[in-house]
C-alpha cells in the first residue's frame, strides 16, 4: 500500500492536471446535455441527452473523488510515511554519453620523496690482507644501489573520508584496471551534489572529472559511478569524492589512491 501512496505523491501534479482537464470537458458536456434536454421534443432525443447528462455526471463525480483522494494522501498520509520511501532512486551515471570535463586545476599532487640509499659499511681487513681501495668501493656501491632500485612508495593514506563521505570500493591502495566501479557514501543533510575526480599521469598533475557531470542524488553505501580507464596511462592516481550543499559550496572531500595497470 505504501508503494501506491508513493506513486500518487510522485505523480500528483499530473493527476491534478489530467483530472482538471477531464472535469472541464465533462462539466461542459453536462451543461450542453442539460440545455439540449430542455428544448428536446422527441422521446429519442430526450433519451439520448439524458444518457449524455448522466454519463457526464458520473465522470464528474469520479474525477472529483480522484482529486479529493490525491489531496487527502498529500495532506494526511504523506507525513506518516517513512522518509526512505520518498527518497528518489539513485541514477546510474553513464560516462559514455557525456565526455570528460576539462580538468580543473585545484591541487597539485606532491611528489613522493625517494628514500636515501644506505651506504655499505666495510669491515676492517685482517692483518696481512691489503687495505681496501676507496676508488674500487665506489663502483661497488653504485652497482648495489642499482640492483636494489628505488623502493615503491606506499599508498597515500585516505584523506577526509568519514561515515558521510567515503569510497569503499576500490579501497585505498588497490590495483585497478579497465572499467572501475566506484561504491561508497555521499549523504549530508543539506546535500546538493557529488563529483568524482582523478589526478595522475594521464591528467598531467591536475584534477579531471571522471563522471563528466555533478550527481544530485544521495548515495548511502551504494553505487557512485563507473568509468573505463583502459586507455589511460598506467601509474598511481588520486581519486577524490567531493560533496557540495544546496548553495553549491563544497562540504567535504574524500581522497584515496589507487594504482592503474593495463
Amino acid at each position: 500500500m505504501n508503494q501506491f501512496y508513493v506513486f500518487i505523491l510522485r505523480n500528483d501534479v499530473w493527476i491534478y492536471i489530467v483530472s482538471a482537464l477531464g472535469l472541464f470537458w465533462y462539466v461542459s458536456e453536462f451543461i450542453r446535455a442539460q440545455r439540449l434536454l430542455r428544448v428536446a421534443i422527441f422521446n429519442l432525443e430526450r433519451e439520448t441527452n439524458t444518457q449524455r447528462r448522466n454519463t457526464a455526471l458520473v465522470v464528474i463525480l469520479i474525477l472529483s473523488g480522484i482529486i479529493g483522494g490525491v489531496y487527502y494522501v498529500n495532506d494526511q498520509v504523506a507525513p506518516t510515511l517513512p522518509p526512505t520511501l520518498l527518497r528518489p532512486a539513485t541514477p546510474t551515471p553513464d560516462i559514455f554519453r557525456t565526455p570528460l570535463a576539462s580538468p580543473t586545476p585545484l591541487l597539485t599532487r606532491q611528489p613522493t620523496p625517494t628514500p636515501p640509499l644506505v651506504p655499505t659499511i666495510t669491515l676492517a681487513s685482517n692483518p696481512g690482507e691489503p687495505a681496501p681501495n676507496p676508488d674500487a668501493e665506489e663502483p661497488a656501491l653504485e652497482e648495489e644501489a642499482t640492483a636494489v632500485g628505488t623502493p615503491t612508495p606506499p599508498p597515500t593514506p585516505s584523506i577526509g573520508c568519514n561515515i558521510q563521505l567515503n569510497i569503499t570500493d576500490p579501497r585505498n591502495g588497490a590495483v585497478v584496471s579497465g572499467t572501475i566501479m566506484f561504491n561508497g557514501t555521499a549523504d549530508f543533510e543539506d546535500f546538493g551534489y557529488y563529483t568524482l575526480e582523478a589526478n595522475g599521469p594521464q591528467t598531467g598533475g591536475q584534477w579531471a572529472s571522471l563522471l563528466g557531470r555533478n550527481i544530485d542524488q544521495r548515495v548511502v553505501d551504494g553505487f557512485l559511478g563507473s568509468v573505463n580507464l583502459s586507455q589511460w596511462e598506467t601509474g598511481p592516481y588520486l581519486i577524490r569524492l567531493s560533496a557540495a550543499d544546496q548553495a553549491q559550496n563544497t562540504i567535504a572531500q574524500c581522497v584515496i589512491q589507487v594504482t592503474l595497470q593495463q
